[in-house]
């Protein structure tokens, strides 16, 4: 399952990654039409969001093949590091932007999101430092499981929007949590499901 569901993902991540840079030619508010009300009041933030979260799934996503891992564990260390650094910067961004939307729904999901991401990944290098492996890759399975929530909010998204022809402003407290929410169970069923061995 793995070998069909690790490239897959990898690839969906690098795809959402680069298409988030989109903006370097088109400009903010030409490449999110949608996200006016994030780039008038925290152009910002939201510059830093998007450009902090896309790298951090780049990076999350090569970090899923156990080859790379063992093979270049220096590289390993330094893409995690960069990872973080990417984590924190989104979210504290992502939690900034989203507790200033007016939709309150959406805002709270939006902001656990960013709260339980955030955590996840700090829990994630604590174990790291303290050389508990096993821990460190169950907490880091999950941050990117939230990590990877860019990608399933788009996929909502292109559905949603386009499928079913609803405004942006209709979906968006329903894609506040839809679009993490069954990541989070995945990853808790998966390191449940397929315990690793303890370090």
């Amino acid at each position: 399952m793995t070998k069909i569901a690790i490239p897959i993902v990898f690839l969906l991540s690098i795809i959402i990654a680069v298409a988030t840079f989109r903006f370097i030619p088109l400009g903010l508010e030409l490449a999110y039409p949608d996200m006016m009300h994030q780039i008038i009041n925290a152009r910002s933030f939201f510059l830093a969001h998007i450009i902090a979260s896309s790298i951090a799934l780049a990076l999350g996503a090569y970090q899923l093949f156990p080859n790379m891992r063992r093979r270049f564990l220096s590289l390993h260390r330094w893409t995690g590091r960069v990872y973080v650094l990417s984590v924190m910067i989104g979210g504290i961004s992502g939690l900034i932007i989203a507790l200033q939307q007016e939709a309150i729904i959406g805002s709270i999901g939006f902001a656990l999101l960013a709260v339980i991401w955030l955590t996840t990944t700090i829990r994630a290098v604590l174990f790291a430092r303290a050389k508990m492996i096993a821990k460190h890759r169950i907490w880091m399975i999950t941050s990117f499981a939230l990590t990877f929530a860019a990608v399933t909010l788009r996929l909502q998204l292109a559905f949603l929007f386009f499928g079913l022809d609803m405004p942006y402003s209709q979906i968006y407290p329903f894609l506040a949590w839809s679009c993490w929410v069954p990541n989070l169970l995945f990853a808790v069923w998966w390191v449940k499901k397929y315990p690793l061995p303890p370090s």
